[in-house]
């Protein structure tokens, strides 16, 4: 799937602040994107992927761009990671490529839960000290982690957007916790990103 980055998006945030110009479009393929049951990259020493996530995808990967000249630019390690809306870093764990980090949004409301952004194997530049940190729209929170040697998945951005209970506690979640019908409602976080 080729989709456009328009401009003033999340995605040409991420241009911008990487210095990438010409670059026209986001490129996912079958397992990048929202519930997706396939899983997009190859085991190693495998000639095909396994195919088969253990659970539908809870968001979306970014790990190949287009320019306007068609060649296809993969995303790398250190690259850096803007804020998709203004909020509060509130909370940040490891996962198997790096951290997660996730920044509430307290003027998004549904019902009594709260929309949450949540980066994916990255590294956070913003660091929390005593309580929540405000970041704006746009601003630089994160880079890409380098991945491990001992594991297959490239280096990519996850970007996942939950509802999450006003009263869950976040510093209790993990993606293991998430996945396993707590009070986190995933939706698609495509329309974010543009």
């Amino acid at each position: 799937m080729q989709i456009e980055i328009p401009p003033a998006s999340f995605l040409a945030n991420f241009m911008q602040l990487n210095n990438l110009e010409a670059i026209s479009h986001l490129l996912l393929r079958p397992g990048m994107r929202f519930q997706d049951a396939a899983q997009w990259w190859r085991p190693k020493n495998q000639q095909a992927p396994n195919n088969l996530r253990p659970h539908p995808h809870e968001g979306v990967d970014i790990y190949q761009l287009q320019n306007m000249d068609g060649a296809i630019i993969p995303v790398w390690p250190n690259m850096l990671i803007p804020a998709i809306l203004t909020g509060d870093l509130v909370y940040f764990h490891r996962d198997f490529l790096g951290e997660t980090l996730y920044i509430r949004h307290p003027d998004r409301r549904q019902g009594q839960a709260v929309l949450h952004t949540i980066y994916g194997h990255v590294c956070p530049a913003i660091t929390l000290r005593t309580g929540p940190c405000r970041v704006k729209k746009g601003q630089l929170v994160a880079t890409i982690s380098n991945t491990p040697e001992a594991v297959s998945v490239p280096a990519h951005l996850h970007i996942s957007c939950v509802w999450i209970a006003e009263d869950q506690a976040v510093a209790e979640l993990t993606w293991k916790k998430m996945g396993a019908g707590s009070t986190v409602v995933f939706i698609d976080p495509l329309p974010f990103l543009l």
